[in-house]
C-alpha cells in the first residue's frame, strides 16, 4: 500500500515551524474568516480548504498534538531526502471562483422565533440568533444580530432581507424573527395602552408604619413616599413607567396596587382582633407583630422575585 502523504499543517496556514501559539492563531483566524463557507456558496474548493485550515489549527494550538506533529513531520523530511518519499507538502492555490451551471436560483425564506422579556422591550436591547439556513441542499450555520424595536407586540414578524436560504448563488431568501413575549413575573400588561399592573404585597405591620415603599419597574427600581395607614387594594400611579408605545420612546404608565399580607400562622385571628378598632389602637396593636421571626408568605414570595429582576439590571 502506498503511503499516504503527510500534510504539512504549517504550509496550510502560511506560517513558519518556529511561530508561537499567538501568530498561529492570528494566521488561523485570518483564513478561516477568508475560506469560511459563508463566503463562498457553493465554491467546493474553499469548503476543502476550509476543512483543512481547521485541521491544521486543531493540530497546532494543541501543544501536545503539535509535539508529535513536528516529529513526523521531521522524520518524513529525512525519508524525502533519501528519495524514499516524493510527495511532502500539501500546497494550497489562490482562490478560484468555480465555473457554475446556470440553473434556476431559488430562494428560501426562513422563520424562526425569538423569546423575549418585557424588559427587552423597553431598554433597546440587542438579541443574538443562533440558526441554520439551507443553501443548496446543505445546512450553513449562522447568526444574525437582532435589534428589539421599543415595544414590540407578540407575535410581530421582523424581516431581513437576503438572510434565508437558496439554491444557487445569485438570490438569497429573507429571515422572518417571530417575536415572543415571555410572560413576567411581577408585571402585567392592561391592554393596548401600554400601562402595566404590578401587585405589591406589603405586610400588615409596614401598612401602618411605612413611609418610603420600594418599587420594581422595567427600567429600574424607585421609591414612592406614602403617607400611613396604607389601604388594602390602594392604587398607586407612576406616570411614564410603563411599556413604550412606539419609536418615540412615549411610554404608558405603571399602576402599583397595594395588598396587605398577614402572618400566616395568625391571619384570621389577627384580623378578627383587629375589627372595630380605632387607627391609634391598631398601630399599638402591631408593635407586638415587629418581630422578624414573624413569616409573611406573600412578601417573602414577592422579594425572591425582585432578587432575580435584581439580576437582569
Amino acid at each position: 500500500m502506498q503511503q499516504r502523504p503527510l500534510i504539512n499543517f504549517y504550509l496550510i496556514l502560511n506560517v513558519s515551524p518556529q511561530a508561537n501559539g499567538k501568530e498561529i492563531k492570528k494566521a488561523y483566524l485570518k483564513l478561516a474568516q477568508t475560506y469560511h463557507p459563508d463566503k463562498n456558496h457553493g465554491n467546493k474548493l474553499a469548503e476543502k480548504k476550509f476543512q483543512q485550515i481547521n485541521q491544521a489549527w486543531q493540530v497546532l494550538k494543541d501543544v501536545k498534538k503539535r509535539a508529535i506533529f513536528d516529529r513526523n513531520l521531521k522524520e518524513a523530511k529525512e525519508k524525502q531526502e533519501q528519495g524514499k518519499q516524493t510527495e511532502l507538502n500539501f500546497f494550497y492555490q489562490p482562490l478560484k471562483k468555480e465555473k457554475t451551471v446556470e440553473g434556476k436560483e431559488t430562494p428560501i425564506d426562513l422563520e424562526i422565533p425569538l423569546k423575549i422579556s418585557l424588559e427587552d422591550i423597553c431598554q433597546f436591547r440587542q438579541k443574538t440568533v443562533h440558526y441554520f439556513k439551507p443553501v443548496n441542499g446543505e445546512k450553513v450555520k449562522s447568526s444574525f444580530i437582532v435589534q428589539v424595536p421599543l415595544g414590540v407586540k407578540q407575535g410581530t414578524r421582523l424581516r431581513f432581507k437576503g438572510e434565508g436560504g437558496s439554491e444557487g448563488v445569485k438570490k438569497r431568501g429573507d429571515l422572518y424573527i417571530k417575536i415572543l413575549l415571555k410572560p413576567h413575573s411581577l408585571f402585567q400588561r392592561t391592554g393596548e395602552s401600554g400601562d402595566l399592573l404590578l401587585n405589591r404585597p406589603i405586610s400588615f405591620v409596614e401598612a401602618f408604619q411605612i413611609k418610603e415603599l420600594e418599587i420594581p419597574s422595567p427600567y429600574g427600581f424607585l421609591t414612592l413616599n406614602l403617607k400611613p395607614p396604607v389601604t388594602e387594594g390602594q392604587l398607586l400611579k407612576i406616570k411614564g413607567h410603563g411599556l413604550p408605545k412606539n419609536a418615540k420612546e412615549d411610554k404608558g404608565d405603571l399602576f402599583v396596587r397595594i395588598f396587605i399580607d398577614y402572618p400566616k400562622e395568625d391571619s384570621v385571628k389577627i384580623q378578627k382582633q383587629m375589627e372595630g378598632l380605632s387607627l391609634d389602637q391598631k398601630k399599638v396593636y402591631v408593635e407586638k407583630f415587629k418581630d422578624s421571626s414573624f413569616i409573611y408568605p406573600q412578601v417573602l414570595k414577592f422579594q425572591k422575585k425582585v432578587q432575580k429582576l435584581r439580576e437582569i439590571f
